[in-house]
C-alpha cells in the first residue's frame, strides 16, 4: 500500500467540480467517508472502500483515534493520500463536504460512539452503520450494559445499518445484508500437502482451542500451523494456547499476520481448520473474514457447525467432533472428488461484488 506525503490535500480535494459530473442517480453515493478504529494494514473495511473508489466514488477514509488519520483513496483504489492529520484538519474537511452530503459508512465498532455520532451530523450526509457482530459480545455485567447502550444509540442514530452474518437480522430486523468478502486474488490449488493443515483465527473465546487439541492428538502425523494474533493478549486464551503448543509438538503458532500478507501466509497450504465454539452467543452472529480469505484462495475449509458455515455448506465441510475432523482431512488427502473448493469462480467472495451490493442497498432505500 503506498501513501503520498501529506500536502495541500483538503485544498485540492474538488467537490463541486466532482459532483458536477456525477448523476442523479449516483448523487447520495458519489462521496463517501470510511470512519474505522483499525490502522489500514489490519482493517476488513479498507478492501471495500478500495472497491468504491473503483467504482468512481469519491471515498475519505478516517482512521478515529487520539490523533485521527485522514485519507483520501486514489480513484484505482490503491493509493492512500494523506488529507489531514488531527482534528483541526478532520473538521475543516467535513464542513468542506458538507454541501456534497457524503455518505458516512460508521465501522468503529462501539469504539468513541459520541464522535463517531458527532462526525456523522458534522458530514451532514447520511448515516449507516456497519454491524459485523453483535457488538455487546464478550461483555458481562456493567460493561454489557455499556455496550448495549452505545449500540442502541448508534443504531437509533443512523439513516441505515448493513449487517454480515444472516443471523444478525434477528438482532437488528430493519437492518439489510451485506456479507464479508476477501481482498485475496481468487485461485485454485491441488492437494499437495495436505499433512499441512492451516488455522487462520484471531485468538479469543471463540476457538475452540480444546478441539483443536483433540484433533492434533488424533492425527500426530499432521501439522496444525496457527496464523493470527491473541485478541487484547487475553491472559486465559494465551494460557490455553501455550498449553496446548507445549502439549502437542505438531501444533505450531507463528503470530500475528497483516491482511497484506495474506497471500503469502495462504500460500503454503490446501486446506485449513477452523474450530469455532459451537452452540456459543459468541459466534451465533460471526461472518469470518478467515472463510472468505480461504475459500477465494481455493482452499479447501473443515468448520465446526456455525450458522455461518451453514450458510456456506456447498462449499465448505463441517464437522463436529474430533473425529469427524479427522475423518473430513482423510478423505480430502485421499479422496479429491470429494472436494467442494477445487474452483473457485473468479468472481466468488469478493469486494468488488460487496461494493456494489452495498451501494444498491443505499440506493433502494434512499437514504
Amino acid at each position: 500500500m503506498r501513501r503520498r506525503e501529506p500536502g495541500s490535500a483538503i485544498a485540492s480535494a474538488r467537490t463541486g467540480s466532482y459532483l458536477s459530473s456525477v448523476s442523479t442517480q449516483d448523487r447520495r453515493t458519489s462521496v463517501i467517508v470510511v470512519l474505522t478504529v483499525r490502522p489500514w494494514h489490519s482493517d476488513f473495511r479498507l478492501p471495500l472502500a478500495r472497491e468504491l473508489a473503483r467504482l468512481g466514488r469519491e471515498v475519505y477514509y478516517v482512521f478515529l483515534k487520539r490523533r485521527p488519520e485522514t485519507f483520501r483513496i486514489s480513484p484505482d483504489g490503491e493509493t492512500l493520500d494523506p488529507v489531514a492529520t488531527g482534528w483541526p484538519g478532520l473538521w475543516a474537511l467535513a464542513t468542506r463536504l458538507r454541501r456534497a452530503r457524503p455518505l458516512v459508512l460508521n465501522s468503529t465498532n462501539l469504539a468513541f460512539p459520541l464522535v463517531s455520532l458527532g462526525l456523522g451530523f458534522l458530514f451532514g450526509g447520511a448515516r449507516c452503520l456497519d454491524l459485523h457482530d453483535d457488538l455487546r459480545y464478550g461483555k458481562v455485567g456493567l460493561g454489557y450494559a455499556k455496550a448495549d447502550l452505545a449500540q442502541r444509540l448508534l443504531v437509533a442514530s443512523s439513516d441505515l445499518t448493513v449487517h454480515a452474518a444472516p443471523t444478525l437480522a434477528e438482532l437488528f430486523p430493519r437492518s439489510h445484508h451485506l456479507g464479508n468478502a476477501s481482498e485475496v486474488e481468487p485461485g485454485s490449488r491441488g492437494m499437495a500437502d495436505p499433512g499441512r493443515v492451516l488455522v487462520l483465527a484471531s485468538l479469543d473465546a471463540r476457538i475452540d482451542l480444546g478441539l483443536l487439541d483433540a484433533v492434533a492428538a488424533a492425527s500426530p502425523t499432521r501439522l496444525f500451523e496457527i496464523h493470527g494474533r491473541v485478541n487484547g493478549e487475553d491472559p486465559a486464551t494465551r494460557a490455553a494456547l501455550d498449553g496446548l503448543t507445549a502439549r502437542r509438538p505438531n501444533v505450531r503458532h507463528h503470530g500475528a499476520y497483516r491482511a497484506v500478507d495474506l497471500t503469502t501466509v495462504l500460500a503454503p497450504y490446501s486446506v485449513t481448520f477452523a474450530p469455532y465454539l459451537v452452540g456459543s452467543r459468541l459466534t451465533r452472529y460471526l461472518d469470518p473474514l478467515r472463510y472468505y480469505h480461504c475459500l477465494r484462495a481455493g482452499l479447501e475449509l473443515v468448520t465446526t457447525d456455525i450458522p455461518a458455515a451453514r450458510d456456506l455448506a456447498a462449499h465448505l465441510h463441517i464437522a463436529s467432533t474430533a473425529a469427524e475432523v479427522v475423518a473430513a482431512l482423510d478423505r480430502l488427502a485421499s479422496t479429491p472428488s470429494g472436494r467442494r473448493n477445487a474452483a473457485p469462480p473468479a468472481g466468488q467472495f469478493g469486494w468488488a461484488e460487496r461494493a456494489k451490493d452495498f451501494l444498491t442497498i443505499v440506493d433502494e432505500h434512499s437514504v
